[in-house]
């Protein structure tokens, strides 16, 4: 199955169709950017097992069921191991995708995306700060879209950024296979008080860095992806909001990234 993610077409040879039904592309004409192949073993010879596929970088999780990722040097080739693949999350095809997105300008990271009047919010921090949370209240008080409210795509794509749905969505039940112009990343910290200000280069790096899925087993395309978290910065407000999961939180922000007072 052909699925799009981030407008990049990737051949998808897992077979759940329906966690991926949503991001299929049936009608599209261009090469995929990168092809996965799934197989349940290894080949064995002399109780040895092999890969006949080739091979630039290999990746390894060890769970309930071990698995393996083999790619070819520019991860456009990806076979993965695996009797039966219970990850719903899938651990070792995003790595081997956030790689071969950085390529394309593109970071994949932990948040929620709403699409407030054609205009991409994303909201970010640790697990269980509430980017779920924000993304009903935006739809709840200001009747925005939410599109993802876990994991989302940045891309910078002709020196605008983009923020992109995923397939990924963790416990959120928001998933769509939308895109919007990203108008601005919140950070998110609970408080018992409202409170919002805007973060400077360092202050980005210290708040909004670790929730971005950086590549770091591949040095090359590493570099990319912090090339383009750089170029996102450069070209988009960052802001920590201390809040409560109240409307005034909603319109404190709302105020603030759009630039205006109801």
């Amino acid at each position: 199955m052909m699925i799009k993610i981030a407008d990049l077409l990737v051949d998808w040879g897992f077979e759940d169709k329906g966690f991926t039904e949503i991001f299929a592309d049936f009608n599209s004409t261009r090469d995929p950017i990168m092809k996965f192949t799934h197989k349940r073993n290894m080949s064995e010879r002399h109780g040895i097992q092999y890969t006949d596929v080739p091979v630039d970088h290999i990746l390894q999780r060890y769970g309930s069921s071990a698995e393996l990722l083999c790619a070819n040097d520019d991860w456009s080739e990806v076979t993965v191991y695996c009797e039966n693949y219970a990850d719903e999350d899938y651990s070792l095809p995003l790595a081997a995708i956030c790689s071969r997105f950085a390529e394309f300008n593109t970071i994949f990271l932990h948040g929620s995306f709403v699409d407030y009047q054609g205009s991409g919010v994303v909201f970010t921090g640790y697990s269980g700060v509430g980017k779920t949370t924000q993304a009903r209240l935006w739809n709840e008080y200001l009747n925005s879209e939410p599109v993802n409210g876990d994991k989302v795509f940045l891309r910078v794509i002709n020196g605008e950024v983009f923020a992109f749905g995923s397939p990924w969505k963790g416990s959120s039940e928001y998933c769509l296979n939308k895109k919007a112009p990203l108008k601005g990343v919140v950070v998110l910290k609970q408080s018992k008080e409202n409170a919002i200000k805007k973060l400077n280069t360092l202050e980005c790096i210290e708040f909004f860095m670790p929730h971005v899925f950086l590549p770091h087993w591949d040095e090359d395309n590493l570099l990319k992806a912090i090339d383009t978290f750089n170029i996102i910065l450069e070209k988009t407000p960052v802001w920590l909001l201390e809040c409560r999961p109240d409307e005034d939180a909603v319109k404190l922000t709302k105020e603030t990234i759009f630039n205006t007072k109801d």
